[in-house]
């Protein structure tokens, strides 16, 4: 085995822990610019650290705000923003500058059917390139999504057949191109997800999160994908725009890596929110009883 192979192996299992994986993505913070949960997004990545997900994926200035050194990072090295053309990614780091930041991962975006997909084509397999050198995994954010009338559209009102076999065709074009980990859109059940984790030729796939929604349909998601064999989850806007960081993810974690239920990972998140409240109680208490002997 040659020594960018060793390399490569030993990053991604630091990222999959027995073939299952959260990441949470934060790298709406460049696309999306400052607002929920990533306008203070120091103290957000601090409440996600506390959570130990299985990576943090973003751009070099919110990695930058990563204390944990157990913590895995995964650097975007394209990026677009909704100000100008969303659905064009370009370049605009290195994986030489990845490795200088001791990440274990680069994330490279292409967004299939648009009409810019042919360049981001080739940035992937460039990427992909520059990565071996490295001993360094690519992971492909692989969606279908293109502008019509001004809008993203993400051919949500295609028939669940239908949209399954553009996101398995995305996803092998991706793996054609040499990308380890796949990230991409949900089908919409279990059965049609398997059709997709069977297109990755073996790599490891995981899903979007998308907008955010009711704790639950997330769950039920997560449930969804790892009951069709994907690797796991690469949660957002579900993660850092909870008001209850980390009893989210403590009850998604069940899910993915104990293949629990979802009403068992409810009963978790839940619980988790009843011991923050004790312990908020708790110290108000103290400080009331405190505040009074003072006086």
């Amino acid at each position: 085995m040659v020594s960018s192979e060793y390399g490569k192996r030993r990053r991604i299992n630091r990222i999959l822990n027995n073939c299952k994986t959260l990441i949470v993505p934060v790298d709406d913070s460049l696309i999306f610019g400052p607002i929920g949960g990533l306008f203070n997004i120091e103290k957000t990545i601090s409440e996600i650290e506390e959570s130990a997900p299985s990576a943090i994926l973003g751009y070099k200035g919110s990695l930058s705000l990563v204390n944990s050194i157990n913590i895995p990072l995964i650097m975007n090295v394209t990026a677009s923003t909704i100000r100008g053309n969303h659905v064009s990614k370009t370049i605009i780091s290195s994986v030489e500058e990845a490795v200088c930041m001791d990440t274990v991962c680069v994330a490279a975006h292409v967004n299939y059917t648009c009409e810019y997909e042919n360049k981001m084509i080739i940035q992937l397999s460039n990427i992909v390139r520059e990565a071996e050198k490295y001993g360094m995994p690519v992971l492909s954010i692989s969606y279908p999504r293109k502008i019509v009338n001004g809008n993203d559209y993400e051919y949500e009102d295609l028939s669940e057949g239908e949209y399954t076999d553009l996101i398995c065709h995305c996803t092998r074009v991706s793996v054609e191109l040499g990308a380890d980990i796949i990230k991409t859109k949900f089908t919409g059940s279990a059965e049609s997800f398997e059709r997709v984790v069977d297109s990755a030729m073996g790599r490891p796939v995981i899903i979007a999160g998308g907008p955010l929604v009711e704790v639950e349909k997330a769950y039920e998601m997560a449930k969804a994908v790892i009951d069709a064999g994907a690797a796991g989850i690469s949660y957002g806007r579900n993660v850092f725009n909870q008001n209850n960081i980390k009893a989210f993810i403590e009850g998604i974690k069940e899910i993915i890596f104990e293949g629990a239920d979802v009403s068992k990972a409810i009963d978790t998140y839940r619980r988790c929110i009843d011991v923050g409240l004790e312990k908020y109680e708790s110290v108000v208490h103290g400080f009331t009883a405190f505040a009074s002997n003072k006086n």
